[in-house]
């Protein structure tokens, strides 16, 4: 699908004073890198229609995760706002900006643009802002974003938002500068799993390639997404890895990292991450499913596959999605339960 109405996306932008960014839960490279060059281009490049300065805040729910992983570099990184601190009241909207945190106060917020999110419930306490805001827009490349929005950006074609934004700031002749650049290229190679995974098209290709022409450090960003790790954590790597479970014939794959687990050898977002690779790329293995367990019962489920079986039409059966090789659910049924409905249909299309 592509619904890329760059010109009204455009339109609402002149008008913005006030713009607010936000994105799914348990956020990524790509949403994390899009909403950051998105903000620069905003605030310090695309001018108002009134000539006013613009105000524009990116929004997180899961601000702590995110200052533990691997994107601190890049611009801006370190004034997004928790979630957590917005409040709604008669007077507008208050919450908590920068570290330490001073408190900001609007009537409202003239746009929001949620990056990286079609449908409601992936906002998590990010929902609030689309509440605060007069107008919204959705910029996302996910199947059938159902989310309610004034104007719908979507473009399933496109590996990831920082591609979809590439074109976006191209077609309008706005400045790249080398700050956004490497925030772009940090959202590609991210949803591109360092451009392996099989939605990495030539477009993917010359998006990356016009970015390095900026001088950015690529391979830096690489080396801290993709291959550094914790020398501390090679413990619960290796009993993780241990136990992970091959079946169908080793052609599915099951990994479940319970919350004890977690606490105990305190992984951080990305090396989560990584034992979902490793679980996908043994030989033979069509689909891997990677549960995690959280504090309070809920369970986080990733699914990835190899070639034409589409796991985003597994994950929307359990009220998730994705795209067709790499999806997603959170549900709070027993662990046993749902893995065995979960292994079920899984059985059907291996």
């Amino acid at each position: 699908m592509q619904q890329t109405d760059f010109g009204n996306m455009m339109e609402m932008i002149d008008d913005a004073e006030t713009i607010a960014i936000t994105m799914h839960i348990r956020p990524d490279g790509d949403s994390i890198g899009t909403s950051l060059a998105l903000k620069e281009a905003l605030r310090d490049i695309m001018p108002t229609t009134s000539g006013n300065p613009r105000q524009v805040y990116v929004f997180s729910e899961d601000i702590d995760i995110v200052f533990q992983n691997n994107f601190a570099s890049m611009r801006g990184f370190s004034k997004i706002a928790p979630a957590s601190g917005i409040v709604l009241d008669d007077s507008g909207i208050r919450f908590h900006h920068n570290t330490p945190y001073t408190e900001v106060q609007l009537p409202h917020f003239d746009l929001l643009v949620v990056v990286d999110a079609g449908e409601t419930h992936r906002l998590g306490e990010n929902a609030k802002l689309v509440e605060a805001s007069k107008h919204v827009i959705v910029f996302d490349h996910h199947i059938n974003p159902t989310m309610p929005c004034d104007l719908l950006v979507n473009n399933t074609t496109r590996a990831s938002c920082g591609e979809m934004l590439f074109e976006f700031l191209t077609l309008n002749n706005i400045e790249i500068t080398k700050s956004m650049a490497e925030a772009m290229y940090t959202a590609v190679a991210s949803d591109t799993g360092c451009f392996l995974f099989p939605n990495t098209t030539h477009y993917t290709h010359h998006v990356a390639s016009e970015l390095m022409k900026l001088d950015i450090d690529a391979a830096g960003i690489n080396y801290r997404n993709f291959r550094a790790y914790d020398a501390k954590s090679l413990g619960g790597f290796t009993r993780v890895l241990s136990e992970i479970q091959f079946l169908n014939d080793g052609k599915v794959t099951l990994t479940y990292l319970p919350f004890w687990m977690q606490q105990k050898y305190q992984f951080d977002h990305e090396e989560k991450h990584r034992f979902k690779k490793y679980a996908t790329d043994a030989k033979g293995v069509k689909v891997s499913i990677f549960i995690t367990e959280q504090e309070k019962g809920e369970f986080n489920v990733s699914l990835r596959s190899i070639g034409d079986i589409n796991v985003a039409e597994l994950a929307n059966k359990f009220g998730g999605g994705g795209h067709k090789n790499a999806a997603g659910f959170s549900t709070t049924t027993a662990y046993k339960t749902f893995t065995a409905e979960l292994l079920a249909e899984v059985e059907r299309v291996v």
